[in-house]
């Protein structure tokens, strides 16, 4: 009898540890579904929340037309009219001659001013043409938001090698052709 009562003890013991297991791990199935949704709204939100995402062909010519030189800003960083103007004026791009196709000025084209920031619904394109007033700026360093947000930073920093300056976004801004410029993911390189 004592041996039976040893059996059962262990076989609740069993069972018991068994349903434990079983809501624990259905407690964090549910809680990595929560989760997941959560990065899958965030993805859709960078993806398809600021209005754009630009068809793959026209990403990848601007990203390697623009990006060969500088890094490839994000569209929502300036208005239609200020892509209009630096588009218009390739012969002469802040000192330098850019040669493109048509094929890669009309995917460029395409890209930037399908997502700019007075088309994109973006937070951050609705800060950058809040800042702006109506005006064009021909840079992204002369939006008053962003340089709002950057003027605590000493000039000694915006020098550094590993920075670049102000028009280097991705220096410090990791996440930045995903369109994350948070605060808390900030990373300025010490050199």
């Amino acid at each position: 009898m004592k041996m039976k009562h040893v059996f059962l003890t262990l076989a609740i013991f069993t069972i018991a540890i068994s349903l434990t297991a079983y809501c624990v791990a259905d407690e964090f199935e549910h809680r990595g579904k929560r989760d997941h949704s959560k990065e899958k709204e965030h993805e859709e939100e960078k993806e398809h929340g600021d209005g754009h995402k630009g068809s793959t062909a026209a990403v990848g010519a601007y990203a390697a037309t623009c990006g060969s030189c500088h890094w490839a800003y994000a569209p929502q960083l300036l208005p239609k009219k200020s892509w209009e103007i630096a588009l218009a004026s390739l012969g002469d791009h802040f000192g330098s001659e850019v040669v493109l196709s048509e094929q890669q000025k009309r995917a460029v084209s395409d890209h930037l001013l399908s997502g700019a920031a007075d088309v994109s619904s973006s937070e951050l394109s609705r800060k950058v043409m809040r800042s702006l007033g109506g005006a064009a700026p021909s840079r992204v360093t002369e939006v008053p938001y962003i340089q709002r947000k950057h003027r605590k930073l000493a000039p000694d920093v915006l020098a550094r090698r590993g920075v670049g300056g102000l028009a280097n976004c991705i220096a410090c801004h990791p996440g930045a052709t995903d369109l994350d410029f948070e605060d808390d993911r900030v990373r300025i390189p010490a050199k």
